[in-house]
């Protein structure tokens, strides 16, 4: 069950059960939403994530992968799950064997460090069947720059050959929502040799300026390389403890037109990088699924537009839940409408606890178009620096649920809205309003059931 389960003690028994609303059209038939509530006021989804997938991934053959002693020349098949002595070196690598089996397969990663185009070949390998891509025994981090780098003093900056990069961040130095922070881009060398905490690059060489000499592992730099981006895979996809930053599409980017689900857990994906500033996309970006999209404590942030941004497109049916994830800081460069959480077209979506907030230009969790969205037990936090803070709006001909949630809309010169109705009825049931006041207009309405 992966800690995600409860089971019959005293302590469950103490605990509250909560099911989906009316209206919102759930199909249970792959997974109930069967909500229960501890007794320290913390919810989650009731479920094993590794049932929500295809179960020939469990019964398929385990690729390992070991990124520091294994070799790409080697098998990557071991006499049992854990034995990484014929590992790959690559995560592409791994993709590359277990699509020669011809069925579902297993990627099992030795816990470490991988960089530049080490997961899927800066998007030119791809897994072809249902898979599972699991971090063995501990976290898997990818990104998308160097994890170290050798500062050369440039006189008022320090530098490093790095190539093509669009976001630089301090690793030493971490925001409130303990994420990396990030430098300001100087308009030019001189500008960086006289500010703090700003970057600058020359041709082929990134230049820093934070006050001192970078250590090798201070600055993450993030390149304009692809993330996890899975353009052509159209089966199951399972992810376990693996941590991505960077991708100039997404840090998770699934586009796909396919009949399948995605699932993730202990999972993180952040500081997304356009290639283009002018496009930014989001950290999770997922699209045209007709399926089950389903995350557990997993974390979408430093998206250069949204944190979790679910279009179902031309699909029939996309249904997402986000059970105990998160999402901080989202929006950079010129990107406008930045969310935490937001679900497009016909897609039905239920977030069950989790924190969101911080973002900049947009409302923390947004529903558009005919989305309907069940949110229970969440905390959401608007502090947008445009001036305009709102924590859950809900757009067009929306249906927003609202339940045992908390909201924290403050610090806008403009306005600070707990809840925005744009057109969308929202629906609310033991709501709390922290900070904020409400606003209706474009036909909407707030509502209690």
């Amino acid at each position: 069950m992966i800690g995600l389960g409860f089971d019959c003690t005293s302590r469950a028994r103490q605990q509250s059960f909560f099911g989906p609303p009316d209206g919102l059209g759930w199909d249970g038939s792959v997974l109930a939403l069967d909500v229960r509530m501890s007794a320290g006021g913390a919810f989650r989804l009731n479920t094993d994530p590794r049932q929500l997938v295809d179960p020939l991934i469990w019964d398929g053959a385990a690729l390992h992968v070991d990124g520091v002693d294994g070799d790409d020349g080697n098998s990557g098949f071991g006499s049992m799950d854990g034995d990484f002595t014929n590992a790959k070196r690559s995560i592409h690598a791994a993709f590359s064997a277990g699509n020669a089996t011809g069925a579902a397969y297993r990627i099992l990663i030795k816990s470490g460090e991988f960089e530049g185009s080490a997961f899927t070949k800066n998007g030119q390998i791809e897994p072809a069947y249902p898979v599972a891509v699991i971090g063995w025994n501990g976290p898997v981090w990818y990104r998308t720059g160097p994890f170290e780098a050798e500062w050369s003093d440039a006189g008022g900056t320090y530098s490093a050959g790095i190539t093509s990069l669009n976001r630089v961040f301090r690793t030493d130095v971490r925001t409130e929502n303990g994420l990396y922070s990030e430098l300001v881009q100087a308009n030019d060398l001189v500008a960086c040799q006289a500010t703090v905490n700003t970057w600058f690059k020359d041709g082929s060489v990134l230049h820093v300026n934070i006050g001192r000499a970078p250590g090798p592992r201070d600055i993450a730099a993030i390149r304009n390389f692809n993330g996890a981006r899975f353009l052509d895979h159209s089966d199951d996809l399972y992810l376990e403890n693996i941590h991505i930053e960077g991708g100039i599409t997404g840090a998770l980017h699934c586009d796909a037109a396919a009949d399948r689900n995605v699932v993730g857990v202990s999972c993180s994906f952040r500081y997304s990088s356009p290639s283009n500033t002018a496009s930014p996309l989001d950290a999770v970006r997922i699209r045209r699924t007709n399926g089950l999209i389903a995350f557990f404590d997993c974390d979408a942030s430093c998206g250069a537009k949204d944190g979790w941004s679910f279009h179902q497109d031309d699909a029939n049916a996309m249904q997402v839940v986000l059970s105990n994830c998160t999402s901080f800081e989202n929006g950079a460069f010129s990107a406008t409408s930045c969310n935490a959480v937001t679900a497009h077209d016909s897609v039905i979506a239920a977030i069950v606890g989790g924190r969101f907030g911080y973002s900049r230009n947009g409302a923390e969790v947004h529903v558009v178009q005919n989305a309907r969205m069940w949110v229970i037990g969440a905390y959401v936090t608007a502090r947008d620096p445009d001036g305009s803070c709102v924590t859950f709006k809900s757009s067009n001909e929306t249906n927003l649920w609202l339940e045992q949630t908390r909201a924290d809309a403050a610090g806008g010169a403009i306005e600070n809205l707990d809840i925005e109705a744009n057109g969308g009825s929202v629906f609310v049931r033991g709501h709390i309003a922290e900070a904020g006041v409400n606003a209706i207009y474009g036909g909407g309405s707030i509502l209690a059931f």
